[in-house]
């Protein structure tokens, strides 16, 4: 999910700057890669163990490719416009969109599997009202990028099914970290009362082998 916005951000960031979209639009998705990276990072460090210089290592690498790749796209694109090649400038804006639309199945699927959605709702709002702002600011223009609003629609689309998904399990009871602590106390009573019910049968069973034996 994080490599997929990752990519989504350096292929949108290039377009952005090719496009002479508002600075505001051109800085966003370096500034949303670099925190992404920064998440990355922190699951190399806390779920990989890695050392501090290996992490560090992995993040200077990582920053060398993107720049590296962003430059590369940027003048790619640059030059799709200048010539007016419009089916390359379309890939361009629609492949970011893609890719971010991708990284939220992974989320999807976990969401579905656990019967609950753990993003913040504080998250999810700021998301959507960062889609709908962009894809306003757009409309400042002189020319409203219909390509370059593909991208942030598709944020606001999918974190409304987020939502959808979380009236929906919270409906169902199963929103949340309060039911996950109770399923946890259930399955815990629930091993406890195996454990009885099998000491029992092996208690109940002890005397007639003794009988047998006698």
């Amino acid at each position: 999910m994080l490599y997929l916005w990752f990519s989504g951000n350096l292929f949108y960031g290039a377009y952005a700057v090719a496009d002479k979209l508002y600075f505001g639009l051109v800085i966003q998705p370096q500034i949303f890669a670099f925190f992404t990276l920064v998440n990355i990072l922190q699951v190399y460090w806390y779920r990989y163990k890695w050392s501090f210089y290996k992490v560090a290592l992995a993040g200077i690498v990582l920053s060398v490719v993107y720049a590296g790749l962003h430059v590369g796209m940027w003048k790619a694109t640059e030059h799709a416009v200048n010539h007016d090649q419009k089916g390359a400038v379309k890939f361009m804006g629609v492949l970011p969109a893609i890719l971010i639309a991708l990284g939220f199945f992974p989320e999807f699927f976990v969401c579905i599997k656990e019967q609950s959605v753990e993003m913040s709702n504080f998250f999810i709002m700021l998301d959507i009202s960062g889609g709908v702002f962009s894809t306003i600011s757009l409309a400042f223009d002189h020319t409203f990028d219909y390509v370059a609003s593909i991208t942030y629609l598709i944020v606001v689309l999918l974190d409304l099914v987020l939502v959808a998904m979380k009236v929906y399990f919270f409906l169902r009871g199963t929103q949340g970290l309060v039911h996950k602590e109770r399923l946890r106390k259930q399955q815990q009573l629930q091993s406890s009362s195996e454990k009885v019910k099998r000491l029992t049968t092996e208690m109940e069973t002890e005397p007639k082998h003794l009988e047998e034996g006698y």
